[in-house]
């Protein structure tokens, strides 16, 4: 498994926006095209100049064109053992490489929700969270939570009702990893066996 993060802003003062949307493969071309404004735009350019990396990291041909699964999950069918997941918010855009299943999700420190924290977190996870105080901490480890469940929840692709089986049966395991004081990145597999580390990209190492 291999982990790597890319902070947006960087890519885009160091690279530019237009030179990255032409490294990337029409699939991932048309995602950027989605979005609706400039920030959200950038995350995708960002988070597909990952994906380049990673295909041409393993030798797959950027003409291969991925097929989506009933969850919207991305895969290579004509690519043996190589799973892949991406993931941005906040500045930073994230990208997991495996042989197996995997789900990622990376998120810059956000505002504590506690609807949503209810509606995402198991009783044993509330009652950590309102024992804290602090507003930064509670919404650090709010952002911390989101991070694991999203990460879980796109490695099932079952919904949340689903997740929670499977967490509390041991099924999930996820790591989760502060590559930066303003954010949280989490990654899940059904193996318990991650890196140490994230690898932190430099903009010059997507276009080489």
């Amino acid at each position: 498994m291999e982990i790597y993060l890319m902070c947006v802003s960087d890519l885009m003062e160091k690279v530019g926006e237009k030179e990255v949307y032409d490294l990337l493969p029409g699939f991932r071309r048309k995602a950027a095209d989605s979005c609706k404004n400039i920030k959200d735009r950038e995350r995708s350019l960002t988070a597909g100049a990952l994906l380049v990396f990673c295909m041409k990291k393993r030798g797959v041909s950027l003409e291969e064109t991925p097929c989506y699964n009933e969850n919207g999950k991305m895969y290579f069918p004509q690519v043996d053992r190589f799973y892949i997941n991406l993931s941005h918010g906040g500045d930073y855009a994230a990208c997991v490489s495996d042989s197996k299943e995997v789900g990622i999700d990376v998120e810059g420190i956000r505002q504590y929700r506690e609807n949503v924290a209810r509606r995402i977190g198991l009783e044993k996870e509330m009652q950590s969270l309102s024992a804290l105080k602090k507003e930064e901490e509670k919404n650090s480890a709010f952002t911390r939570l989101w991070t694991r469940k999203e990460s879980a929840a796109k490695l099932s692709g079952e919904g949340i009702a689903k997740l929670f089986d499977a967490q509390a049966e041991g099924c999930i395991f996820t790591k989760t990893y502060m590559p930066f004081s303003d954010c949280y990145l989490s990654v899940s597999s059904r193996e318990d066996d991650f890196p140490d580390e994230v690898i932190l990209l430099s903009p010059e190492s997507l276009v080489q």
